[in-house]
């Protein structure tokens, strides 16, 4: 009897043990699920300014060229001089996503509004966007600054991320020295200044004290490249 006794006692204090790691464990997964819900500054997707030609050999090589109103692509080139590098995202300060909320329009885009930097734009529900700020931005001269800020709307997509820049004074996202704002290529009735390159296009506008750029990452893909045609085309001021 003693022995069938201890017998208990010891089976008893195993299921104890075995209860416990169970929950300790499941306590874990609960964690784990709960972190997973908050944005950090290593779950936000970033998106980089980086161009991959050479603007060194673009100087000499590639001139403006404008469209006119009537085409369905926009397609101006200009002459870049200067490096641009991707500094402009490696000190960037990841925020919470957009407080604009996002609608629904006819055409089964999504019209995403911001009321702090006063546009609209339309993109794809399968996109997801986040709001974060830029503090590497040059100046007109290609000077880096690192005093003032802008902000980053970025819409993301595994294929290939869209944004919009905004800064302002003579800030900008990306640096480059020979910005020429052509008046045939307007962006939302604002002059533009367009740089084409095999994985992104790149466009500058300015309006009042703000500087926008607007770029897209098609990586040479046509679907994302047309996507992006609407989405440049999409961009108006409210």
């Amino acid at each position: 009897m003693p022995t069938k006794n201890s017998t208990y006692i010891v089976l008893g204090i195993i299921l104890l043990i075995l209860t416990g790691i169970g929950g300790y464990f499941l306590f874990q997964v609960y964690q784990a699920n709960n972190t997973q819900t908050t944005y950090t500054s290593q779950t936000t997707p970033k998106i980089e300014l980086i161009p991959t030609d050479s603007p060194d050999e673009e100087v000499e090589t590639i001139t403006p060229s404008v469209t006119t109103a009537s085409a369905t692509t926009v397609t101006p080139i200009a002459s870049v001089s200067g490096k641009v590098t991707p500094t402009t995202t490696k000190s960037i300060t990841p925020t919470k996503t957009p407080t604009a909320t996002p609608t629904t329009s006819s055409s089964n885009l999504t019209t995403y509004s911001s009321a702090q930097d006063n546009f609209s734009v339309e993109y794809s529900p399968t996109r997801k966007v986040y709001q974060d700020t830029e503090t590497s931005l040059y100046d007109s001269d290609g000077e880096l600054s690192t005093d003032s800020t802008g902000t980053r709307y970025t819409f993301y997509l595994s294929t290939g991320n869209f944004a919009v820049h905004v800064t302002s004074g003579d800030l900008w996202a990306w640096k480059n020295v020979n910005r020429e704002f052509d008046s045939d290529s307007l962006i939302a009735g604002q002059a533009s200044f367009r740089y084409d390159i095999t994985s992104q296009t790149i466009v500058d506008f300015q309006s009042g004290d703000k500087n926008y750029t607007i770029q897209c990452v098609h990586n040479g893909v046509t679907s994302l490249k047309t996507e992006c045609e609407a989405f440049i085309s999409s961009f108006e001021f409210l």
